[in-house]
C-alpha cells in the first residue's frame, strides 16, 4: 500500500503588499513531503517576500497560508520549531566555536543533544574543526556549518535562501551532494537560487516568478522539454540587424527564435533540420560562433520572463 502524501506547505490566494508596492500578487502554490521545491526569479520577483512570509519574517497581508498542517498566520511559534531555515547572510556567532555555535543554537529548541550535534558534525566532515573558531574556517566549511545548525532542531521542512552564493564551483557541488542526502533522509526543502545548475540539480519541482506572480511551475526537465527540440542552435551577434541577417539567411528551414543581449536561439520545427542549419551558419557567418546543444533551463527562463537571472533581490 503505496504511503499518501503530505502536504507541508499550502498557499492560496498569498499577497503581500508594501506602501504600493505589490510585492507578491496572490499566489498559490503546495510543497508535498520528500521533495525539493526550488523558487527562481529575477531581482523584484516575490521570491524572497514569498520566502519570509513562510519562515515568518514578515506578516501575511492577504491570502491562506498554511504549514505541517498549522495556518500560518496564528500558529507562527509552533512552526518555526517545524522549521530549518538557512539564510543567505552568514549569522554564526564569531567569538563562539563550532561545537559552540551548534550547542547555543540547539539550546533555543529545549534540551540540548551533544549526540546530535556530535551527528551533525560527523555528517558535514566538520568533527575535527569542532573546537576551532568559526572565523578559522573556509568559507564552504562555515556553509556547511550554517546548513548543521539549521538541522538542530530535526525540522521537517529545511528552507534555504540561496544556499551556494559565494562558493566556488567545487565546493557547491560538495554542497550539492549534502543537500541530496538530506533528502534521502525524508526532510523536505524549499530553496531559493539564482543558480539554474542548482535547480536542475536538485529540485523536483520549480516555481518561477516575475513580478510578484507565478509565471510556471512544473519539474526542471518538463519546463524545458514543453518549450525546445532535443537540439537548439545558439549564436552570437553584434547588433539586432545582424541577428535579424543571420535569420534571413534560413528562410528556406522552418524555426522559431529567442534571443537577448549578444546571443541568440534557433529553434527548429523539425529535428532533421537541426544539423542543416548548423552547417549553413557555419558556412555563411562562422564568426557568430554558431553551437548546437540541449536546451536548458536558463534558456526557458529567459524566454518565459524575458530577463536574465541575477544574483540577489
Amino acid at each position: 500500500m503505496m504511503k499518501e502524501q503530505k502536504t507541508l506547505i499550502a498557499a492560496r490566494e498569498l499577497f503581500k503588499q508594501y506602501d504600493k508596492k505589490v510585492a507578491v500578487n496572490r499566489i498559490s502554490f503546495q510543497v508535498d513531503e520528500g521533495e525539493v521545491f526550488g523558487i527562481v526569479g529575477p531581482n523584484g520577483a516575490g521570491k524572497t517576500t514569498t520566502v519570509n512570509m513562510i519562515t515568518g519574517k514578515c506578516t501575511i497581508d492577504d491570502g491562506e497560508l498554511s504549514i505541517v498542517g498549522k495556518d500560518a498566520k496564528s500558529h507562527d511559534r509552533g512552526i518555526r520549531r517545524l522549521m530549518g531555515v538557512v539564510s543567505q547572510e552568514d549569522s554564526l556567532d564569531p567569538d563562539l566555536s563550532v561545537y559552540e555555535n551548534l550547542l547555543i543554537y540547539a539550546s533555543y529548541f529545549g534540551a540540548v543533544s551533544k549526540e546530535k550535534i556530535n551527528e551533525l558534525l560527523e555528517f558535514f566532515d566538520l568533527t575535527q574543526y569542532g573546537d576551532y573558531n568559526v572565523m578559522e574556517l573556509s568559507g564552504g566549511m562555515r556553509r556547511r556549518l550554517t546548513l548543521a545548525r539549521g538541522l538542530i532542531n530535526d525540522p521537517s521542512l529545511l528552507i534555504l535562501d540561496e544556499p551556494t552564493t559565494g562558493l566556488d564551483p567545487q565546493v557547491r557541488h560538495d554542497t550539492w551532494d549534502k543537500l541530496l542526502q538530506i533528502k534521502e533522509q525524508g526532510i523536505t526543502i524549499l530553496l531559493t537560487t539564482h543558480y539554474m545548475e542548482e535547480v536542475t540539480k536538485l529540485c523536483d519541482r520549480v516555481m518561477i516568478m516575475h513580478n510578484g506572480s507565478i509565471v510556471d511551475m512544473d519539474t526542471p526537465r518538463h519546463i524545458v522539454t514543453s518549450r525546445y527540440p532535443a537540439d537548439v542552435i545558439e549564436i552570437k551577434f553584434n547588433n539586432g540587424s545582424d541577428f535579424s541577417s543571420l535569420l534571413g539567411s534560413l528562410k528556406e528551414f522552418e524555426f522559431r527564435h529567442e534571443f537577448s543581449s549578444k546571443f541568440g536561439l534557433i529553434i527548429p520545427a523539425k529535428s532533421e533540420d537541426v544539423g542543416a542549419i548548423h552547417k549553413k551558419l557555419i558556412e555563411i557567418d562562422p564568426l557568430s560562433y554558431p553551437v548546437r546543444r540541449p536546451p536548458n533551463l536558463e534558456d526557458a527562463f529567459l524566454a518565459i520572463t524575458g530577463t536574465s537571472l541575477q544574483e540577489g533581490e
